[in-house]
């Protein structure tokens, strides 16, 4: 902690108190904008944390191309099932 005596080097006389609680206070803005600086550091390397931890979006669109072309050739198989089961139906006139 900083000692309003131990300014006296800087040639403050006894009557400049105010002086000194103003490098006093100085002192203690500076470290709260350090603090404050690294709490900002922290958020930004937290969001980039969060962004790496994201699936990739080229990926799910790969993805849902491949589901995308699997329903395609399933709905493609049903419906030649059901023109295969409609023609060999005993029941067709």
């Amino acid at each position: 902690m900083v000692n309003p005596d131990s300014l006296d080097f800087i040639g403050i006389e006894a009557g400049g108190q105010a002086a000194k609680i103003d490098v006093i206070g100085s002192v203690i803005s500076i470290i709260g904008e350090t603090i404050s600086t690294y709490a900002a550091v922290l958020a930004i390397e937290e969001e980039k944390n969060e962004r790496d931890k994201e699936p990739n979006n080229e990926a799910l669109l790969n993805e849902l191309r491949e589901m995308r072309k699997q329903i395609q050739y399933l709905t493609n198989e049903i419906q030649s099932l059901k023109k295969n089961q409609d023609r060999d139906s005993p029941w067709r006139l």
